[in-house]
């Protein structure tokens, strides 16, 4: 009889302890700052959705409607091509108008590939990089052009659901589609242009105004940028690497 108890105090306290595994192994991979395997495995299939989503959505049906795919309620939010916005209301702003991308004979591609990835330790954050290239028309009088950038994104969750946070632009090149890229390069040395918006769409450029070193009001220009020029070795974001906590300091924003 006392053998029998025994028993069955031993299996419930095993039973006991096979229910709180998971518990306990969820906090010390908290106190490790390694988030779980199968969380982090859900938080990139719904990141690498979230930028596909803005791949697709932005050609196919105008960069109006990617106003969802941004953390519009986190201080902060930004969408840093030149002249593009920073802050809640800019941003909010910039989706006032979901037709303006959606003019006859505009074509804007946002291939993303080459991803990598990062997942916060805590879970909260992310950070990736993305190669895009594809073409930039501005209308069906425009010759076009071969835009190649970099895109460098921080990411948040609001109300558990993971949102643009900060994106980046980092041009790598934008020549017209019967020109070579080092011939524009020769040309754009030649008038002594140093990398700025030329570097990237014309669409963008105009946004920025005419003069691309004003910045309208909550809108900035991103620093430190790079564009082939045949001179210089390449430069662009940093690559994540893994992470605890996210860090101000590393935020792919205007002035990193």
């Amino acid at each position: 009889m006392t053998s029998r108890i025994g028993r069955s105090v031993g299996l419930l306290s095993l039973a006991a302890i096979n229910a709180l595994m998971p518990a306990a192994s969820h906090a010390a991979a908290a106190e490790n700052c390694t988030v779980p395997v199968a969380e982090r495995a859900v938080a990139l299939n719904e990141i690498q959705n979230l930028v596909g989503r803005y791949d697709h959505l932005g050609t196919l049906r105008g960069e109006g409607t990617l106003a969802n795919l941004f953390a519009l309620n986190t201080e902060g939010v930004s969408w840093l091509t030149p002249g593009g916005p920073v802050g809640i209301a800019a941003m909010k702003a910039r989706f006032e108008d979901p037709d303006e991308d959606r003019r006859p004979g505009i074509l804007h591609m946002h291939s993303m590939f080459s991803p990598i990835i990062e997942i916060a330790g805590d879970g909260k954050t992310a950070k990736g990089v993305w190669d895009s290239f594809g073409p930039s028309i501005q209308g069906p009088d425009d010759i076009g052009s071969w835009l190649w950038v970099k895109y460098a994104v921080d990411f948040t969750k609001e109300e558990g659901k993971w949102k643009i946070w900060h994106l980046r632009v980092y041009p790598v090149f934008n020549t017209k589609f019967s020109t070579p890229i080092t011939q524009t390069a020769r040309e754009m040395n030649a008038k002594q242009g140093g990398p700025g918006v030329a570097g990237v769409s014309g669409r963008d450029s105009a946004r920025a105004g005419p003069n691309a070193g004003q910045a309208r009001p909550g809108y900035v220009m991103p620093g430190k940028i790079w564009r082939y020029d045949g001179k210089s070795s390449p430069q662009g974001p940093f690559i994540p690497e893994p992470y605890c906590h996210f860090d101000p300091a590393t935020a792919y924003t205007a002035d990193k």
